[in-house]
């Protein structure tokens, strides 16, 4: 039974590596293998294996190209005739009958009409939305603009992180849906929310804000965060409000936070994905400051910093274990 196991784990991470080194490969597949790593220590494992078969393969190949372009005659190691990638392919095809195929990725909602504001992996933008109304979106966010006519009314982030402020002087009423949640905020007030995977966020931070889910209504003040899910809205807690958005000053901090979720965050302000297969690695708790000008240069970092170890696939994606 252990020997059919470890095959099967085997299989399993052959089409894995196929996968995160097609060029296909989205966000939801990163959460998908990072899961199936963290299921069982026999995938993470395999997956050592398969990746060190990778990595020894990229040595010979270039020594084999190299030698082709002078005109050599060299003799094919470990009798490799094909790159990295054929060759996992050929090895793969015996044993798996299909390879995950891609679908769009999360990042490229793209706007369909006026009424839908889009910002990239790793773009910023600050945007008039309405008269007395400034918004502004963090990276890879997305906001639909309610209206009435030609009027825009409100707006409902639907994924990513803004900040909106209402001008002293604006006396219509302004909208905000964030989740299942609304909120109702005075003249003169600032708040932010955040709505990443399941996690959903209302921070106030000038002003008043009252935040209502169902029947339930809920008064956020300065400096106060109330989360939201499906049991509907926390108790208001205090945050420190420039640390959590630093991210206006182009700059990220992490405080005692579980490596995962740094990464998890991280991979939101660059292209491609990091993953983590370390289990250990994963729940290492941290401290950190990145500047966004680093996040070319953030594997690298967490690699000094933590001795991870990291491998390199296209697109932009990084194993870190």
């Amino acid at each position: 039974m252990d020997t059919l196991l470890l095959q099967r784990s085997d299989r399993e991470a052959h089409a894995w590596l196929l996968h995160l080194t097609s060029g296909t490969a989205t966000r939801e597949d990163g959460e998908a293998f990072r899961r199936w790593c963290m299921a069982d220590e026999r995938h993470a494992e395999a997956f050592a294996r398969t990746r060190r078969l990778w990595e020894h393969l990229g040595p010979a190949i270039a020594e084999h190209r190299a030698g082709a372009s002078r005109g050599d005659r060299v003799a094919p190691r470990h009798g490799l005739r094909m790159d990295r990638r054929r060759f996992l392919t050929a090895a793969v095809a015996a044993s798996v009958a299909a390879v995950l195929i891609g679908r769009p990725g999360l990042d490229l909602i793209a706007a369909a009409d006026a009424s839908t504001l889009h910002t990239a992996v790793g773009e910023q933008r600050r945007v008039d939305v309405a008269p007395g109304v400034l918004v502004e979106m963090n990276t890879a966010s997305d906001i639909h603009l309610l209206t009435e006519g030609r009027r825009v009314t409100g707006m409902r982030l639907r994924a990513g992180e803004a900040v909106v402020h209402i001008d002293p002087s604006r006396r219509a009423p302004f909208v905000v849906q964030v989740a299942d949640a609304t909120l109702a905020s005075a003249p003169g007030s600032a708040f932010a929310l955040r709505c990443h995977e399941a996690a959903t966020s209302v921070t106030c931070l000038d002003g008043q804000t009252e935040l209502t889910w169902a029947s339930t209504t809920t008064r956020v003040k300065p400096s106060q965060q109330v989360d939201v899910d499906a049991n509907g809205l926390s108790a208001p807690v205090a945050v420190n409000a420039d640390t959590a958005l630093a991210w206006r000053r182009r700059v990220l901090i992490y405080d005692n936070q579980r490596l995962a979720d740094v990464v998890a965050d991280i991979n939101r302000y660059r292209p491609g994905r990091i993953v983590i297969t370390d289990r250990a690695l994963a729940e290492r708790r941290v401290h950190a400051r990145f500047t966004l000008a680093q996040m070319a240069d953030v594997t690298t970092l967490i690699q000094d910093a933590y001795g991870a170890h990291a491998t390199h696939l296209p697109g932009g994606w990084v194993l870190l274990s």
